[in-house]
């Protein structure tokens, strides 16, 4: 054959392979950028039930790791199967009777049903009527759960513009361990500074939810998923729905993420607890159950309330109480008989004389007749401040730090340590380690150490702190780190790792076994003919100590009511604490009902 001719073959040859490439990347570019026009880097936020959209979708589930109790009932990720509406054009959205029997389906009036359609230009989850978002326009608009019957007879409509699909709802209406979980929110100054990797990566955006307070905050890079699950449907430029193309769904599908945290926290306690806090009328305050044996938190509550779906961070509502260092008040006369025993300074059988007050400093008994004749082991029963800051002026101010830290206060308490061959990881958020004296207070100054004596002036405990001493108490003086999160799994279940048991002060380095055992007969005394006597009722068995702190003095005088202890008495398996703060004075004892009604549930388990 001529070379010539051959040479025209293969050109033609090769010019029609380019031109049939050319027709199919032009017919590529039409089905991306117009055909299948998707509705992309539309973003919004969930509180206000719009959804992220991204690949032409809704995003039905983050894939950020859920949360679960120590029973593996999950506190977070409740999963909805609810209504995903599309923006689609006016003859797509169904005709008359459609609308109709879709309306009467949802229980609302089909105007209701036409309006929202109308002002869609990204996909929605419908939330139900207007009328119901309630007083406040604030209120977040949940996902409205559909029954099987609904979603059967919505299928059978076979509308273009909707779609039925499981939804996953990070936090519910009634959320339970709000600020131990914490909650999740924009920050893009934090994406930059601490997730830099994942930023250059694409992992994460500035727009990206990340743990803002809470579990949501200090676990957040074992949280963060590999990928969104999202639903897309293909319309073209005029947004009709493209023939032959349906809805898709797009997940990771992977067997290890996201994963699952298990707490220490035992749901059903912690819910009957926050219940019963809202019943007590409990406006501020906390309480923490620890785990007698290993001090890991089995409930831990805190007020006020706040809705993760929607933070006012001005208001400050979101912090965890039980993590906040406040005044004690005589709960902190367990440190100073601590110290008064190990140190020789009385005998529990030493006689003192109350007569009300001191004669100096201003010091008074809160019994201001005073209670006469007195020993010492019956003034850890009555809290009688007189003997206590008697017991002061044998000691002094080092001896008082010593032996609050032996007790596990003076410093954080919670678990921090290795996880996963990470070092410095810390599983409480914000939590405050409390203090003795301020910087720049005198800690011999005798007024000083009579008011501290009593856990006043600059005396300050948190809520885990007061409940972990009781624990220090019942294991004979070794001081224990409690534990919020056991253990974290892939999502088949195989375990990551786990958050290992951690002892801050052995036994050798604390209180004798002897003064523990002594304490914690005395503060059976306490509600066997002491201030506490009206826990007798309670269904256990319990012992503890009581304590009111002054935060405020004048006309609008508060006080910062507690009462600590253990129960049952015969075999203790818990170790509470609770405080009700800022009560105004003439207000009732609030701690008492509080750690009784704990107590109570405690023992229904």
């Amino acid at each position: 054959m001529d070379p010539t001719i051959r040479q025209k073959r293969i050109f033609i040859g090769l010019l029609c392979i380019a031109l049939l490439l050319f027709a199919l990347v032009i017919r590529l570019l039409y089905v991306q950028l117009v055909a299948s026009r998707s509705l992309t880097d539309h973003k919004v936020d969930l509180v206000a039930n719009s959804v992220l959209q991204r690949e032409g979708g809704m995003i039905l589930d983050s894939g950020r790791g859920d949360f679960y109790d120590r029973n593996g009932y999950p506190l977070t990720g409740n999963p909805l199967k609810v209504l995903v509406v599309f923006p689609v054009e006016k003859d797509f959205r169904g005709n008359r009777e459609q609308i109709a029997s879709l309306s009467n389906i949802l229980h609302i009036h089909s105007e209701e049903w036409e309006r929202f359609v109308a002002q869609l230009d990204i996909p929605k989850i419908w939330t139900g009527p207007s009328a119901d978002i309630g007083a406040s326009s604030r209120s977040p608009r949940l996902p409205v759960q559909l029954t099987e019957p609904q979603m059967a007879q919505i299928e059978s409509l076979h509308l273009p513009n909707l779609r039925i699909a499981e939804y996953k709802q990070r936090y519910t209406g009634n959320q339970l361990a709000r600020h131990v979980i914490g909650f999740i929110g924009q920050n893009p100054d934090r994406i930059t500074q601490q997730f830099v990797d994942q930023f250059h990566k694409g992992e994460l955006q500035l727009t990206s939810k990340i743990g803002g307070a809470g579990l949501e905050k200090t676990l957040e890079p074992w949280l963060q998923g590999i990928g969104p699950t999202s639903i897309s449907l293909f319309t073209d430029a005029q947004k009709r729905p493209l023939d032959g193309l349906a809805s898709r769904m797009v997940s990771p599908n992977n067997e290890y993420y996201p994963v699952k945290a298990f707490t220490t926290l035992n749901a059903d306690i912690q819910q009957r607890i926050e219940t019963m806090m809202d019943k007590l009328h409990i406006k501020e305050g906390s309480v923490v159950v620890l785990d007698a044996a290993n001090a890991d938190v089995v409930a831990m509550a805190s007020r006020p309330q706040f809705d993760p779906q929607q933070i006012d961070l001005t208001t400050g509502d979101w912090a965890n109480r039980a993590l906040k260092a406040t005044i004690p008040g005589s709960i902190f006369k367990t440190v100073v008989a601590a110290a008064a025993l190990e140190e020789k300074a009385a005998s529990p059988d030493e006689v003192f004389d109350c007569e009300g007050a001191l004669g100096k400093y201003g010091f008074t008994c809160w019994k201001k007749d005073g209670h006469g004749l007195i020993t010492f082991r019956e003034a850890f029963a009555e809290s009688c401040n007189i003997v206590f800051g008697k017991l002061m002026e044998r000691l002094n101010g080092e001896q008082l730090e010593q032996y609050a830290r032996k007790l596990g206060l003076d410093a954080r308490v919670g678990w921090s340590g290795t996880f996963a061959g990470q070092s410095g990881i810390q599983q409480w958020d914000a939590e405050e380690g409390g203090q003795i004296f301020a910087q720049n207070t005198p800690k011999n100054d005798q007024g000083v150490l009579m008011q501290s004596a009593i856990g006043q002036r600059d005396v300050r405990v948190t809520p885990l702190q007061a409940a972990n001493m009781v624990v220090t108490l019942l294991n004979k003086g070794e001081v224990k780190s409690p534990r919020i999160v056991e253990s974290l799994r892939f999502q088949n279940g195989r375990l990551m790792d786990n958050f290992a048991l951690h002892t801050l002060a052995s036994r050798s380095n604390g209180i004798s076994a002897e003064t523990a055992g002594r304490l914690l007969e005395w503060m059976n005394d306490v509600v066997d003919h002491g201030t506490a006597t009206a826990l007798q009722q309670a269904k256990w068995h319990l012992a503890g100590k009581s304590g009111t702190g002054q935060v405020t003095t004048g006309p609008g005088e508060t006080d910062n009511q507690w009462f600590i202890g253990y129960g049952p008495v015969e075999q203790p398996k818990y170790a509470v604490a609770v405080v009700a703060e800022n009560v105004p004075l003439g207000a009732g004892n609030k701690s008492l009902s509080l750690f009784k009604e704990v107590m109570n549930v405690l023992a229904d388990q």
